[in-house]
């Protein structure tokens, strides 16, 4: 085996490795903050979410390295992750402000009283961090084509997709919480 073969599986591997470990985030995600969650206390919730947005940026450097070898296509998925700790604070600042100090209760964001909280907590958080998500990830793609990543740019589609059940993890447990939308 010529050395230039081996340094083209070497690197065709190594972009296999970089678009599929964003599936893996995404598959272990909720189950595994769930666990963490149930068997710690979700007082601990938070450190794993840090813990998820680290790996997601663990993974986006090694798809960047995968794909382009370059630094300044990493940027937008910095930018991603930074937005999603900035939301996600965000959420936590609404939260203690606007929720009574008693807690959520059954319903609390369908009432009229938690109606204002609702917004403030789930739903303008949320559409600002999709809409911030899509603009990194427009980014990431021009980004991406000017760095001659062509037809690979696709590789980068499961890491946005992960980044997005992520950062929605919070959204989906206060929704749940607030408007007892979980049903068994």
């Amino acid at each position: 085996m010529s050395r230039h073969s081996f340094l083209e599986i070497r690197r065709v591997l190594q972009l296999g490795f970089a678009t599929l470990f964003p599936v893996v985030i995404a598959l272990c995600a909720v189950p595994g903050t769930m666990f963490v969650g149930e068997r710690y206390s979700f007082g601990v919730v938070p450190l794993a979410l840090l813990g998820w947005c680290a790996v997601l940026l663990g993974a986006a450097v090694g798809l960047n390295e995968a794909l382009f070898r370059r630094r300044q296509p990493l940027f937008p998925f910095l930018a991603a992750t930074l937005g999603i700790l900035s939301i996600w604070w965000w959420q936590r600042q609404a939260f203690r402000a606007l929720v009574p100090s008693g807690g959520l209760t059954y319903g609390y964001f369908l009432k009229a009283d938690g109606a204002h909280a609702r917004f403030w907590i789930l739903t303008c958080p949320f559409y600002v961090g999709i809409a911030w998500l899509a603009v990194c990830c427009i980014a990431a793609i021009i980004s991406g084509w000017r760095a001659g990543g062509r037809g690979s740019l696709a590789c980068m589609i499961p890491w946005w997709l992960a980044a997005v059940l992520v950062f929605s993890l919070p959204s989906m447990y206060l929704d749940g919480q607030g408007n007892a939308s979980i049903f068994i």
